[in-house]
């Protein structure tokens, strides 16, 4: 029994030993509330340990009590790590809205996490968790840091539904940021399960090109502009009219996301710009 007992004694000296590494390498990685686990659970082991290699010997039962109390102080512990990942991905969504905020002074912003997709849509359409009690409104831009996502196509009291940009119905006024040649963007379900959407309207001597960047113009006072749609993927020819047009494919995977940011107002919203004598819807 004694045998037994040594046994146990340097095993338990082993485990404290492999414990106290590990539990050394969390701590230093900076998490809050592992150092605190570090210094509450060190403190355990190191008498632990010291009573196995002082010659102690506990009872099966005051063993099995102590093995209960470090079981609890350990979920414990998870309880407080499952808070803390919580609460720092909670700040991350913070700071992404902050910077939008920062960037566009003039934007009212609505925080919205996507609650429900439209599995019979083919056009990943969504709903979020925002609604005309807190402000939202139908045909409220849709968009997350990298740029458009969609519009409030319908709204209750507690819910939105979202039209994505990868829609036909869809459509607003766009501009190459490096050739200014202007379009529409619009839908197209060609492209659709690329997560892809297209540039038409433009014209027929337009330099338009791969890699170009197209941003909304705030034609129309729908969406204001600037607001990023994505980049240019390829230029391709209408087969039913021979028009031109620009594959653009957005740099968020529209089907995927799971936070969005609602503009419930910003500048000139509702307000139809005229550009070089010409007005669009």
């Amino acid at each position: 029994m004694r045998e037994f007992f040594s046994e146990k004694k340097a095993k338990i000296i082993s485990v404290t030993v492999v414990v106290f590494i590990v539990l050394a390498v969390l701590g230093a990685s900076g998490y809050p509330v592992v150092s605190s686990g570090v210094n509450f659970l060190t403190k355990g082991l190191s008498q632990v340990s010291a009573a196995a290699a002082s010659g102690d010997e506990k009872t099966y039962d005051e063993l099995l009590e102590e093995n209960k109390k470090l079981n609890k102080e350990a979920a414990d512990l998870r309880a407080r790590l499952v808070d803390y990942y919580d609460i720092k991905e909670e700040n991350a969504r913070l700071w992404k809205y902050y910077k939008i905020k920062k960037s566009n002074p003039d934007y009212e912003i609505m925080p919205a996490s996507v609650i429900r997709r439209d599995s019979s849509q083919d056009f990943y359409s969504f709903t979020v968790d925002m609604g005309t009690s807190n402000g939202v409104e139908v045909q409220d831009p849709v968009i997350t840091e990298n740029g458009l996502i969609g519009f409030v196509s319908s709204a209750s009291a507690v819910s939105s539904k979202v039209t994505t940009i990868l829609s036909p119905d869809l459509q607003a006024g766009a501009v190459d940021k490096l050739t200014k040649d202007s379009g529409v963007i619009a839908g197209n379900a060609l492209y659709t399960d690329e997560n892809k959407t297209t540039l038409t309207k433009i014209d027929a001597n337009a330099k338009i090109k791969n890699g170009d960047i197209i941003t909304t113009s705030g034609i129309g006072g729908i969406y204001p502009a600037n607001l990023i749609v994505g980049k240019v993927t390829g230029i391709k020819y209408n087969k039913y009219d021979a028009t031109r047009y620009a594959v653009v494919e957005p740099f968020e995977k529209v089907k995927s996301i799971t936070d969005v940011v609602i503009l419930t107002d910003f500048k000139n919203k509702g307000e139809i710009k005229r550009i070089s004598g010409k007005e669009d819807n």
